[in-house]
């Protein structure tokens, strides 16, 4: 409840905030923040290659200790390569977003720094059991940002606004996660890195290629969308996005929890197949995303524009869609936990087939010259593909019993 109640307000604060800088700030400054941003968080989750996910294990808070140095060193590394190889690749491929933005790369690399450090920030306090500050960061952290939108907003209307709220919704979020780290930088001693490195290597091995593959297919529409029709359509599809993912934003992190502790039950105690439990989550969850499917559909060319402003009329259109892939998305997203809990190396190839899948679509978009609208349907439909195998495997997993 301290963290979900956290997050929900956060995101709740973000979607407030939507219709004042869809007013401020045009198309295409939301389309070169949108395409800076997507850049990053193809990479953020994976900078400190998962080391942040092994913090929780050390039965001592000295390894912790030494646990979390590997995974703040490692995401200044991912940081600092993914800064270089924007500074080389990124006037190529996205022309229009670099002449909106200058240094880049730098902002590149803050943003991808700024999310390893939160993801190691944050296991350091859920260690802590600080669930508190775990939520309340998330509510900081939007208000920060929103702030810093508005103000930079009113004074220069710019991507670089955008990017500079952001960063600065970020910093703020740092101190509330302070208290969570003092246990941690209290210890001394401990193994040293490198026997720590070996301890937990699964986790560059096999974590960290899984969580750039998710992330990656998560933003590659956009990402494509900007390098093939610039920055204001992609400030269009952005601002699509920003909507239409709310509600599985705001239920998927939830649903994900209650489902995996549930199926993560049942495998401790042995209680066998959790293939009822899975296909009763299904039809559940699909009463939700259904309805929003439907209304997405139907509302959305018409109650974007008005929400938004006349400029975001081609928004709507987009959300249309979008609408499968997130009604799909939201159902399938929290059963995907099953992954987690058997540790099944399948998720490798589940990720690597969503590239797959936007792949295709996108030289099926790249031979037929069609417009944006068209060439969004065609890169969400290849996720709804990627859902669908998601599930299909899932099933497969619970209906076994065991780990595979």
């Amino acid at each position: 409840m301290a963290i979900t109640s956290g997050t929900l307000l956060g995101q709740l604060i973000v979607a407030l905030a939507t219709p004042v800088l869809s007013r401020m700030y045009p198309p295409e400054a939301f389309g070169a923040f949108s395409t800076i941003l997507a850049i990053a968080s193809a990479i953020g989750p994976a900078a400190a290659l998962k080391f942040d996910s092994a913090i929780l294990l050390p039965e001592e808070e000295k390894d912790a200790r030494g646990v979390l140095g590997l995974s703040l060193t490692s995401t200044l590394v991912v940081s600092a390569l993914t800064g270089l190889a924007a500074l080389l690749f990124g006037p190529i491929m996205f022309a229009d977003a670099w002449a909106m933005v200058p240094l880049a790369p730098l902002w590149i690399f803050g943003l991808v720094l700024t999310t390893g450090l939160f993801t190691s920030l944050v296991q350091a306090a859920l260690r802590a059991k600080s669930y508190g500050l775990v939520g309340w960061r998330s509510t900081i952290q939007s208000v920060g940002i929103t702030i810093g939108q508005l103000g930079f907003g009113l004074l220069s209307p710019s991507a670089t606004g955008l990017l500079g709220g952001a960063l600065l919704g970020r910093l703020l979020g740092f101190g509330a996660l302070y208290r969570g780290l003092k246990p941690l930088l209290a210890e001394r001693g401990g193994a040293t890195q490198r026997v720590l490195f070996r301890r937990y290597w699964r986790s560059p091995a096999v974590l960290a290629p899984s969580a750039l593959l998710n992330a990656l297919g998560s933003q590659l529409p956009l990402v494509i969308v900007a390098a093939w029709f610039g920055t204001a359509e992609a400030g269009q599809l952005g601002m699509a996005q920003r909507l239409v993912f709310l509600p599985a934003a705001l239920l998927g992190a939830a649903l994900a929890q209650v489902f995996g502790a549930e199926i993560a039950d049942r495998l401790r105690n042995r209680t066998g197949s959790s293939r009822g439990l899975y296909l009763k989550a299904t039809l559940r969850i699909s009463a939700v995303a259904v309805p929003m499917c439907v209304a997405i559909l139907v509302a959305s060319p018409w109650l974007l524009p008005w929400l938004l402003g006349e400029e975001w009329q081609q928004s709507g259109q987009l959300a249309q869609a979008m609408a499968i892939s997130a009604s799909v998305g939201l159902v399938v997203s929290p059963l995907s936990a099953v992954y987690a809990v058997h540790q099944s190396v399948a998720s490798l190839a589940i990720d690597g087939s969503r590239i797959a899948f936007i792949g295709i679509a996108a030289a099926i978009v790249s031979a037929t010259g069609v417009g944006v609208v068209e060439a969004v349907w065609a890169l969400y439909a290849a996720q709804v593909l990627n859902y669908i195998a998601t599930w299909a495997y899932g099933l497969r997993i619970v209906s076994r019993g065991g780990t595979p």
